[in-house]
């Protein structure tokens, strides 16, 4: 865990600095895409690869809708009460500029459709190309690949300056709605986690992902099991793909820290602009430090759940 923290906070510390040459700060963006996709490619080999894995690809899909609709709704509920007793009716400041990743200005489906088509290569070279000698180095490459994800991520971070002015600007209450969410999420994770007959660490790991299904799945593919991480990245998958559905309902609804709840990590890039075009007006930073805050959890909360099943 320590080397997965310590990578984020020196992708953080070159971004901030700007240490690396302008051309390739300007394509961080673009760096941590390919860096997912290969993520997402070496773990649909793995799945791929193990037959058993596959055949039970079905099963591990309705586990993951449970995960997700748990998820979901334990987070409203969360970051509802929160919101209720914490936070009144505080007025939001309007937002700065913020250096928002370029696929989250698309539509939203544009990166989900991504990184689910490179999991599936995965699983397709796994099962008729590759041979299962690669089994060999593909938990190094993995290991690697991890690794330089979470650098390229702190470099976004770190250049993002703005972001940065509006924690201090919005103060404790920045901390709301992801401490609603990351409550809600591993709580309904480990309850629904111990009903499908996994452990309450497991299942806390799973809902730990908050939507960051490129991430996470991988993460506790190599930490745990391609069984409980091909779950872990279906049941993100869903919880975006239902979040971008319902969050344009619930809009008026619900608080405005509640209604960046159901998309977790994803309102910093591919929830943000449903939630930007429904919410209330400074809705935007909200949700933007609410991915950001809750992705930074997610490399530290799951090997920690995780570690508890040793």
């Amino acid at each position: 865990m320590a080397i997965l923290i310590g990578c984020i906070a020196l992708g953080v510390f070159f971004g901030w600095n700007r240490l690396l040459p302008q051309k390739i700060l300007a394509m961080s963006g673009k760096i941590i895409t390919l860096a997912i996709m290969f993520l997402l490619i070496t773990m649909g080999l793995r799945i791929g690869l193990d037959k058993e894995t596959l055949g039970n690809l079905g099963q591990y899909g309705l586990q993951a809708f449970c995960f997700a609709l748990m998820t979901i709704l334990f987070s409203l509920g969360t970051v509802s009460l929160l919101e209720r007793v914490l936070a009144g009716n505080l007025e939001i400041p309007a937002a700065g500029k913020l250096e928002v990743k370029p696929e989250s200005q698309a539509h939203p489906y544009r990166m989900t459709i991504i990184i689910i088509g490179a999991f599936f290569l995965g699983v397709l070279l796994g099962f008729f190309v590759v041979p299962a000698s690669i089994n060999a180095i593909l938990p190094t490459l993995t290991t690697w690949a991890l690794n330089f994800t979470l650098f390229t991520v702190g470099i976004d971070l770190g250049l993002n300056k703005e972001m940065w002015k509006q924690f201090i600007t919005i103060g404790r209450y920045v901390f709301l709605a992801p401490l609603g969410v990351s409550l809600g999420s591993v709580l309904a994770g480990m309850i629904t986690g111990k009903v499908l007959g996994w452990t309450y660490w497991e299942g806390g790991a799973v809902g730990a992902g908050f939507g960051w299904y490129s991430l996470s799945g991988v993460m506790i593919s190599e930490l745990h099991s391609v069984a409980l991480g091909t779950t872990a990245f279906l049941s993100n998958v869903m919880r975006e793909v239902i979040s971008i559905l319902i969050i344009p309902f619930i809009a008026g609804r619900v608080g405005k820290f509640t209604l960046v709840a159901p998309g977790g990590a994803t309102t910093m890039d591919t929830t943000l602009p449903v939630i930007a075009a429904v919410g209330p007006p400074g809705i935007a930073i909200i949700a933007f430090i609410n991915g950001v805050v809750l992705s930074s959890l997610v490399p530290i909360l799951v090997p920690l759940l995780l570690g508890q099943t040793n």
